[in-house]
């Protein structure tokens, strides 16, 4: 497939593939390439060099939408609301949609999303494709990337959250993180807030993956996400002409995940992007 468009970084561009890529009109981005090669969009790039972009690949299969997939590992848009993973009370899910469409066979989510946020879930079909996952997540070899609305008055511009997470249950029997004690396990999270408006909107990248780690983490900062309401966050906005919007959803999106072989951008829901336009904030602030 040829890429939709290649650029010759030219000297006054940006410095890093994702700055070309926001100077760039707006289109439809899968897999990067830089020079030939594979690259996520914190590389640097000089003069001379060239950015391939080739577009999403994405198919339909139920209800959900593919935007990749290769040797067995398939990127999913997962949309709020749609478990991960089938419940005990057998609601659909991404992956009984997949078994479905299949029609049988060994189906895996390789990572997952809790029910009310959105965005990329990596699946993978028979045991070879678990395995070859796997061995890319101990080699530290999965990005995921995130975004978020953030209630967040005093946030650094960017750092690192460590605090060590276990697991836990609110006094309604609800399973939550905990943050630190004896029985806690390593969690780290790297932020960046990429606007303040009357909210913050965060990126987000963690390095572990424990369980609700990202609300977790936030709302231990002071931070928690809109419509968090087990961690602290805000269930309703405030828009700017003063009405009162209930929020029924977590402000947390899985925007992208990038792996050795795939790459894949989950668009930004529109109830996300309402969100931030009335906290002030403007389309153009998500990057994607």
């Amino acid at each position: 497939m040829k890429p939709s468009i290649t650029w010759v970084v030219q000297a006054g561009d940006p410095v890093t593939v994702g700055g070309v890529l926001l100077a760039l009109p707006k289109i439809d981005v899968g897999r990067i390439f830089l020079n030939g090669r594979p690259v996520s969009l914190e590389e640097n790039v000089e003069p001379g060099d060239r950015i391939d972009i080739h577009p999403r690949r994405e198919a339909a299969v139920g209800g959900l939408r593919i935007l990749a997939q290769r040797d067995g590992v398939m990127l999913v848009d997962k949309p709020a609301g749609l478990p991960t993973e089938t419940t005990k009370q057998g609601e659909d899910s991404v992956i009984s949609e997949l078994l479905r469409s299949l029609r049988g066979g060994h189906v895996h989510a390789a990572t997952r999303l809790d029910v009310a946020v959105s965005g990329v879930v990596a699946c993978c079909l028979g045991r070879d494709a678990s395995r070859t996952f796997e061995e890319w997540r101990e080699h530290g070899q999965v990005r995921r990337t995130y975004l978020a609305i953030a209630r967040a008055s005093d946030l650094p511009a960017e750092g690192v959250w460590n605090t060590p997470l276990a697991r836990g249950r609110d006094s309604a029997g609800r399973d939550r993180a905990r943050l630190g004690g004896s029985d806690a396990a390593p969690a780290l999270t790297q932020f960046r807030v990429i606007r303040r408006a009357r909210a913050s909107l965060l990126e987000l990248t963690p390095t572990t993956g424990r369980m609700h780690q990202l609300r977790a983490h936030a709302a231990g900062a002071g931070a928690p996400f809109v419509g968090d309401r087990l961690y602290g966050g805000p269930t309703s906005i405030v828009t700017v002409d003063g009405r009162v919007a209930p929020f029924d959803r977590v402000a947390l999106h899985c925007v992208r995940i990038e792996l050795p072989a795939l790459d894949a951008v989950a668009p930004i829901p529109e109830e996300l992007r309402l969100a931030w336009r009335e906290f002030g904030g403007s389309d153009s602030d998500w990057g994607y």
